[in-house]
């Protein structure tokens, strides 16, 4: 057997036995890991947006409720799994992760959902649209700062269905206040969305007497446009208070009714 031939058998020899060797110990920390008792509870909550609508007490609780307090439990008597459907029930929650770390602290992951606009009901009651446009409820524990709906708001059905499905009012309202949020100027500009009796949006500026008519759920894009060069070009040039309302339904001009 020549020297290049031996050398090449004994690095592959090396190899296997390296590998054999990392698999046992892998199978014996694993094995280990599920003979482990579980030592602590690690609730991680991202709140990177500013809402606090649920905390650590929440997520403790409702842990407890159906699982029992897990400090003390085997590890593998904890499904993770299940832990982390029952805990994506919440109406506040939109996605956990639970997990158990080398130490044997159970950690739990939380995001939250996150509120783009507060609905009004014709019935007297409130709720949010969260950011992937189902509702959600509000929270006894912290309030947000979002855009404001109300008149005729589309009912409360079920928005988790299939799109197909959807309320077309409630999808064009959900492209609407995306519309605004995505736009800084937008954004910073309009504190309330009317749905009158005709189910067109009305929008309420945080400066001036005026309201904006922007008709049904079509060309928002090309009607917040004109609105831009309109308050650039005009009514910069004017008091704010001098209209009532400024009209952007019809294509290629604005109507403007004065007080």
């Amino acid at each position: 057997m020549n020297n290049k031939k031996y050398k090449a058998i004994v690095y592959s020899g090396a190899w296997m036995l390296l590998i054999m060797m990392l698999l046992v110990s892998m199978g014996f920390v694993n094995n280990s890991r599920k003979n482990a008792k579980c030592t602590g509870l690690n609730i991680i909550i991202n709140s990177e947006e500013g809402n606090y609508f649920v905390d650590e007490d929440d997520i403790r609780d409702f842990i407890y409720k159906y699982n029992g307090d897990p400090i003390g439990q085997q590890m593998q008597s904890i499904d993770f799994e299940f832990m982390e459907s029952e805990i994506e029930k919440m109406e506040i929650v939109r996605n956990a992760e639970v997990y158990s770390d080398l130490k044997g602290n159970l950690k739990i992951e939380i995001k939250q959902k996150s509120p783009i606009a507060r609905l009004f009901f014709e019935n007297g009651k409130s709720a949010y649209m969260d950011e992937k446009g189902n509702l959600m409820p509000l929270s006894s524990k912290f309030t947000t700062r979002v855009i404001v709906v109300n008149g005729k708001v589309p009912s409360q059905m079920d928005q988790k269905s299939d799109p197909a499905t959807l309320n077309p009012l409630w999808t064009n309202l959900y492209n609407l206040i995306n519309t605004m949020r995505d736009d800084p100027f937008l954004n910073a500009q309009f504190e309330q969305i009317y749905i009158n009796n005709q189910r067109e949006y009305e929008l309420t500026p945080r400066v001036g007497r005026h309201s904006i008519l922007l008709g049904k759920g079509d060309d928002f894009d090309k009607k917040f446009d004109k609105l831009k060069i309109f308050y650039k070009k005009g009514i910069s040039k004017v008091d704010w208070n001098k209209y009532k309302q400024i009209d952007l339904r019809f294509n290629d001009q604005i109507v403007c009714s004065k007080r």
